[in-house]
């Protein structure tokens, strides 16, 4: 059986084992930590008092209709489609790889920042578009304000000339 949830950071759909519900864990996507939740089964809930049951089954009833609408969207093209899987892949599409990496070097987490390299480097044009588009500044992210400008641009160049190779 597996728990269903969204990403904290990227808001992708991750599924992950039951036996894992608790920890913590990697998004696939963008490899950031994740909680993941713990499963609820029948057992674990309390039955409302009978005035309540009424209401309890409309409720389920909207999520059920919830349920449905959030499946409907997952299935809009180029909604929670990996990257590797798009027929194509703008500069725009990378830019959180760019920035999880620069987070990464700055937090020492370099095994995490080589992963970010990986899968920028599937990309080499749209890449390379991302990183200049930071370089220049016309692409801004506030999670990178904690990084001093000098050493977030030597990052930046970092990045820009391992794609290259």
């Amino acid at each position: 059986m597996t728990i269903t949830f969204k990403c904290e950071h990227c808001g992708k759909k991750i599924e992950a084992l039951d036996s894992l519900g608790g920890q913590r864990g990697k998004c696939p996507y963008c490899k950031q930590s994740n909680y993941i939740p713990t499963s609820v089964t029948d057992d674990d809930l309390i039955p409302f008092a009978p005035e309540y049951a009424e209401s309890e089954q409309r409720s389920r009833d909207e999520q059920s209709q919830e349920r449905i609408l959030i499946a409907a969207m997952d299935t809009v093209e180029g909604m929670d489609v990996p990257l590797e899987h798009r027929d194509e892949v703008s500069a725009e599409d990378l830019y959180h790889l760019v920035v999880n990496y620069c987070l990464d070097l700055s937090g020492s987490k370099l095994e995490q920042a080589e992963d970010h390299l990986a899968r920028l480097q599937r990309f080499p044009h749209s890449a390379a578009t991302a990183v200049e588009d930071f370089i220049s500044g016309k692409a801004i992210e506030p999670a990178l304000d904690g990084i001093p400008a000098k050493l977030l641009q030597s990052f930046l160049i970092r990045l820009r000339d391992a794609l290259k190779r």
